[in-house]
C-alpha cells in the first residue's frame, strides 16, 4: 500500500515502524515529512528526538524534545527522554530534574524510575540508585535492563555475591544477555577466593 505523502499520521507511523526496525535515519526522514505538514506534531517531534538520540546526536535530540515540551509541557515521554539525552551528555543533575518532572506527573513511570536510578548511579550514589531500580522493579520485576543496572550498582558497592544474583536473574530470562554475562564474569573475578569455595 502506498503512503499518502499528505497524511502526517501515516508518515509518522512509518517513522515509528522504521525506528522499531532500527532504521533511525529512515525514521527521521518520515518524521521530517510529517513535521513539514504539521510542525506541532508532538509524536513526530518526540520520534525524531528519539532517533537522533539513537544515532548519538543528543544535543539535536534535546532540541526536538524541547519543541515537544513547548507544546505539551507535561509530556512524560519528552521529559524522560530529554533527561536520558542529558544523562548521555554527562549532565546527570539536570537529567534528574527532568526525571523528577516526569515522575511528579506519573510516579509509576518505569522508564523514568530506571533512568533516575542510572543518573544517580552515574553521580556515584549507588545506594540511592538501587532505591530507584527497586521502584522500577516493583512495576516490572523482569525488566532486564533494570535487573542488570541493580547488579552493577551492587557490584560498585562491593556486594559481588548479591550482584551475581541479579545478573543470574537476567540470564535466567535471557541467557544471551551480553552485558549480564560480562558483568557476572567481572563480579566473579572480584569475589574473594574464600567465597568461591563455600
Amino acid at each position: 500500500m502506498a503512503i499518502n505523502p499528505n497524511d502526517k499520521d501515516t508518515l509518522g507511523n512509518k517513522g515509528i515502524d522504521l525506528d522499531a526496525l532500527g532504521n533511525h535515519t529512515g525514521a527521521i526522514e518520515y518524521y521530517d515529512k510529517a513535521l513539514s505538514i504539521d510542525p506541532h506534531d508532538v509524536i513526530a517531534l518526540n520520534g525524531k528526538g528519539t532517533d537522533l538520540a539513537n544515532l548519538g546526536n543528543y544535543t539535536g535530540a534535546i532540541e526536538f524534545y524541547d519543541k515537544a515540551l513547548a507544546i505539551l509541557p507535561n509530556d512524560t515521554y519528552a521529559l524522560d527522554n530529554k533527561g536520558a539525552a542529558l544523562n548521555s551528555l554527562g549532565n546527570y543533575t539536570s537529567a534528574i530534574l527532568y526525571y523528577d518532572n516526569a515522575l511528579a506527573i506519573d510516579p509509576k513511570y518505569e522508564d523514568a524510575l530506571y533512568n533516575k536510578g542510572l543518573a544517580i548511579d552515574n553521580l556515584g550514589n549507588h545506594t540511592g540508585a538501587i532505591t530507584y531500580y527497586d521502584k522500577a522493579l516493583a512495576i516490572d520485576p523482569k525488566d532486564l535492563v533494570t535487573l542488570n543496572g541493580k547488579g552493577i550498582a551492587l557490584d560498585d558497592l562491593g556486594n559481588y555475591t548479591e550482584a551475581i544474583l541479579y545478573y543470574d536473574k537476567v540470564l535466567a530470562i535471557d541467557p544471551q544477555y551480553v552485558s549480564a554475562l560480562n558483568n557476572k564474569g567481572l563480579a566473579l573475578d572480584d569475589l574473594p577466593l574464600r567465597y568461591l569455595y563455600t
